[in-house]
């Protein structure tokens, strides 16, 4: 032991403190990587054709009335004829139409309250777990509509290329998320979803999703909802073929 404390002594200090720090840092583990992102922040609540809407006038409760959202977005209101709602928040729908109503009336204060939302579901079909719909109450990713069905089918589903198909105008558009980097811990898409859109994890990697949506989708779709009567029954059909 006196050897080898004799044996540092001929040793600068500065040495032995910078050869202690070096040999603690390699024993210390690294800190753990923070690889998940902020939460992403919940998006405003929108109508949606489906929903029922109570409208009350504060001054003129004559002209109260309850409204389910027709499929084109709009409502049938006295003075005002067609009302596009879908799409706004109930405080949007208010305020246009006191500005709407005031030609009208004195005073044309309105509330909108919501007293019951369509059922609203996406549908995730391909290699998951539990293929299906999936019930989308409020705000959903696409990470977790997936690991609501169930999680990846780890043997034959490719992350990289989860396809969100969502219903724009007669056709469809498609996206490419790429999931991918869940496998090693990292950040991945925080993608809201919306009611009815098909999200779908194929076995193999897609390249261009415009020739894979114009290929698998829009060529066929329009026959399967010509059939069914109807793009939800449509997506139903279109959901259960590639499942």
């Amino acid at each position: 032991m006196r050897s080898s404390i004799s044996s540092l002594r001929g040793i600068p200090v500065l040495s032995i403190i910078v050869f202690a720090g070096l040999f603690a840092g390699a024993c210390t583990p690294p800190p753990h990587e923070a690889f998940f992102d902020k939460p992403a922040a919940i998006a405003p609540f929108t109508l949606k054709p489906g929903d029922q809407i109570d409208l009350k006038f504060y001054y003129t409760p004559e002209l109260n009335d309850t409204q389910i959202i027709r499929p084109d977005g709009k409502i049938s209101l006295q003075l005002l004829g067609d009302v596009d709602v879908a799409g706004k928040t109930p405080e949007q729908v208010r305020k246009e139409l006191i500005a709407a109503y005031s030609s009208h009336l004195k005073n044309p204060d309105v509330a909108v309250v919501v007293r019951s939302v369509n059922e609203r579901r996406v549908y995730v079909g391909g290699e998951v777990i539990r293929p299906g719909a999936i019930p989308i109450p409020g705000s959903m990713t696409v990470l977790e509509a997936i690991m609501d069905a169930g999680g990846f089918n780890l043997a034959t589903a490719k992350p990289k290329s989860v396809v969100v198909l969502r219903r724009q105008g007669d056709k469809w558009q498609g996206t490419i998320v790429d999931l991918s980097p869940i496998d090693k811990a990292k950040p991945v898409p925080l993608y809201e979803l919306e009611p009815r859109d098909i999200v779908y994890v194929p076995r193999t990697a897609i390249a261009r999703i415009d020739q894979w949506v114009d290929q698998h989708i829009n060529k066929m779709i329009p026959e399967i909802i010509n059939s069914a009567g109807g793009s939800v029954a449509g997506a139903e059909i279109w959901w259960e073929i590639y499942k």
